[in-house]
């Protein structure tokens, strides 16, 4: 996405949200290794606790300082000549990133501690997956036109998309398994909810489909379980050839080469 000289909020919030739950994922798995035990024994009690919010706030402040220091490091080595870009964020990305990243932290406690959260967030960031196909459609018949090649941002933007696909995804099967679950019927895959082996294996599943391993250590069991596998199957070889395809045609540009001819 193109960001405008000051970019609005919103903008932020489309490439920012996916990569911040995704490291919230991370940091919580990790604290989840400090206090052991606790946090993902709340999914079955739904009590918060004390402890419940400061590990929300602690993990969100985690994820505002990864991405602060994200943008830092980017700034320098553009500044330093030591980037394909030429163009340094502006502040406002810094204060939208911290802010959508201390979101995106936090809410892993939502996930956790809320049935319901899983749905939510679900929908979240499915909506945010719908808005990048929407957005990059255009560019995507642009870019396989013959003799054009793609920039680095539009590849940043493919690469983009094809994370948010998995983080839907993860979601998803983590959505379908909890609500087996809630009204008691067998579960679809197995994921578990042990010291974080339900979020690990709902991403390692999605993973291994959408990029057609196979492993087949897990294994859908229920019908609409076999359904979302056959989506996700799809959508990765759609997702993964669109990708490899762009990639390979070459990119020799960038968006300032283009803007500046």
């Amino acid at each position: 996405m193109k960001y405008d000289i000051k970019p609005k909020f919103w903008q932020v919030v489309f490439t920012h949200f996916v990569p911040s739950f995704f490291l919230g994922v991370v940091s919580l798995l990790l604290m989840a290794s400090i206090l052991p035990g606790h946090f993902f024994n709340a999914m079955t009690d739904q009590v918060f606790e004390p402890i419940d919010v400061t590990l929300a706030l602690s993990n969100g402040l985690l994820v505002a300082a990864i991405i602060l220091a994200f943008h830092a490091h980017r700034n320098h080595r553009i500044t330093k000549g030591k980037s394909l870009f030429r163009r340094t964020q502006p502040k406002e990305i810094f204060i939208y990133g911290a802010i959508v990243g201390f979101c995106g932290g936090s809410f892993e406690v939502l996930f956790g501690m809320i049935n319901e959260g899983v749905v939510l967030l679900t929908l979240l960031v499915f909506a945010i997956l719908i808005w990048h196909f929407k957005a990059f459609a255009k560019d995507v018949v642009r870019i396989l036109k013959p003799g054009n090649h793609a920039t680095w941002g539009e590849v940043a933007e493919l690469m983009r998309i094809y994370m948010t696909m998995i983080a839907g995804f993860t979601l998803l099967n983590a959505t379908l398994e909890v609500g087996h679950l809630l009204i008691g019927t067998p579960p679809p895959f197995g994921f578990g909810a042990n010291e974080g082996q339900f979020f690990i294996n709902s991403l390692y599943f999605t993973v291994v489909t959408m990029t057609t391993l196979g492993f087949g250590d897990i294994v859908p069991q229920t019908w609409d379980g076999k359904l979302l596998l056959i989506i996700q199957t799809f959508a990765g070889y759609i997702m993964f050839a669109l990708m490899v395809g762009i990639i390979t045609r070459g990119v020799n540009r960038t968006q300032d080469e283009i803007e500046n001819q």
